[in-house]
């Protein structure tokens, strides 16, 4: 059984890894979307958010690899895994879960018998509302799974909530306002049912129309088979595949208007197409991510 307190764990934000950071948050402005100032982490990886009410996707990349060996925790350091991944591919890698207390979720998550690594804590440089510097100060739990490579988890504590959760960072032209679902592609789903039942519970999670999700309390999470991936996303066409392991590779975004959404993209010249559910851009237009929008 799922300790109550573990039920706060939802979508906290799917990361988008890309090479190139600056054409990639050019790209996403083409998209309609508002991304955050730029932030910098410790050990070399710059971000920019696209903010939402209650969770976020984070763009990052590259800003000094020589800092991907530094600040590591018990041999783990984000930068390298950063680079890692970046050496294979670009596109959605981990995806954070929310938590409002580190050390119970951690121990929480550990009881499950799912395999867990490091505590990592760490501050990041940002700018504050009124333009003064100043740091968010933040604490991980890595929950990673090497047979699951990239639908790996990480469990995420912002210290200083009012750093990330700005109004200002919320308004975006697109008008999208949450990350509904986060969409995985997997030969065997079954292998990521066992570990959301443990992650967001038994009864939040079942097979539906022949694919596995969970409803994570903040958004769902998707498994799909190629097959199912290719005949959803048809119109665009799946991102470039680096791995026959589970991974992420689309991110279902909640918008108010639809039709204002797809003009933004008709006007920015974005290739995009239809879905059975929303409008859902093409992969090289989002860091080898697919990103449908919704109504």
């Amino acid at each position: 059984m799922i300790p109550p307190h573990q039920h706060r764990l939802g979508i906290d934000h799917p990361v988008v890894s890309v090479r190139n950071h600056p054409a990639a948050v050019e790209r996403y402005i083409q998209l309609g979307f508002s991304p955050s100032p730029l932030s910098y982490h410790p050990w070399g990886s710059v971000l920019t958010l696209m903010m939402f009410e209650n969770n976020f996707i984070e763009l990052i990349g590259i800003d000094d690899a020589s800092k991907f060996g530094t600040n590591a925790v018990d041999g783990f350091c984000y930068g390298r895994t950063l680079g890692q991944f970046l050496e294979r591919s670009e596109g959605l890698g981990l995806l954070a879960l929310h938590s409002k207390d580190i050390e119970a979720d951690f121990a929480a998550v550990k009881a499950t018998g799912l395999p867990v690594q490091q505590r990592v804590d760490f501050r990041r440089k940002l700018i504050r509302a009124d333009g003064t510097p100043d740091e968010a100060v933040v604490s991980l739990g890595m929950v990673m799974d090497p047979e699951l490579g990239d639908a790996s988890n990480f469990l995420c504590q912002q210290h200083r909530p009012e750093f990330i959760w700005r109004k200002d960072w919320q308004d975006h032209p697109n008008g999208a306002n949450a990350v509904s679902e986060v969409i995985y592609v997997a030969d065997e789903p079954g292998l990521l049912e066992v570990r959301w039942a443990k992650l967001f519970g038994a009864k939040n999670t079942a097979r539906v129309d022949g694919h596995v999700e969970a409803d994570t309390g903040c958004g769902r999470v998707v498994a799909l088979t190629r097959s199912q991936a290719l005949e959803r996303f048809a119109c665009v066409g799946l991102p470039v595949n680096y791995t026959d392991k589970p991974h992420g590779f689309a991110l279902q975004i909640r918008v108010r208007d639809l039709r204002a959404a797809e003009r933004i993209l008709s006007e920015n010249g974005v290739t995009h197409g239809e879905t059975a559910r929303g409008v859902a851009v093409a992969p090289e237009a989002a860091g080898n991510t697919i990103i449908e929008f919704v109504e």
